[in-house]
């Protein structure tokens, strides 16, 4: 981060390719549509490169990105006020199981990807950041800008929903 507010150009490329992939799977998590979520993706990384100076170093630069992330995601799935689409959604490869282990693992990711969009946006947040890319209840509190236990409110309540949805 010292190269990046030096004016480094190329050590913000270097951080842009160390979290592309979180960063992409919150916003696809969230919105539910993979050109919505690379259009997403771009949109904060450059809203972090515009607002590197707001980065006081309270955070990880990661946690600040996955804040802006989220409320890029968030933003976008509100200005957008409709249902998501799971035309586009593509489970990833299970080449190496069988026909019939693959199809009812896509279904079930298929069932898992719905119910998430169902969930209410800051408990969705919160299930993604913490189940799904392992951040901590402290981490997640600084990602969506709340108190650590009302994050793990959050969470347990999304997943107290997805029980809900998927059962």
């Amino acid at each position: 981060m010292a190269r990046v507010c030096a004016g480094n150009r190329r050590a913000f490329s270097e951080l842009v390719w160390r979290h592309q992939a979180p960063v992409f799977r919150i916003c696809y998590r969230v919105l539910g549509n993979r050109e919505d979520a690379k259009d997403a993706a771009q949109e904060s990384f450059i809203r972090a490169f515009k607002k590197l100076d707001g980065f006081e170093g309270r955070s990880s630069f990661k946690t600040w990105l996955l804040r802006l992330t989220v409320n890029v995601s968030l933003n976008e799935r509100t200005r957008r006020k409709e249902n998501l689409p799971l035309e586009d959604w593509a489970p990833p490869d299970f080449s190496g199981d069988g026909p019939e282990e693959a199809a009812m693992k896509a279904e079930a990711l298929a069932r898992l990807h719905k119910a998430l969009q169902a969930l209410q946006p800051n408990h969705r947040a919160a299930v993604v950041l913490h189940d799904l890319e392992g951040l901590n209840f402290r981490e997640v509190g600084e990602a969506v800008d709340v108190a650590e236990q009302t994050a793990k409110s959050w969470a347990y309540r999304g997943r107290q929903r997805l029980k809900d949805l998927m059962t």
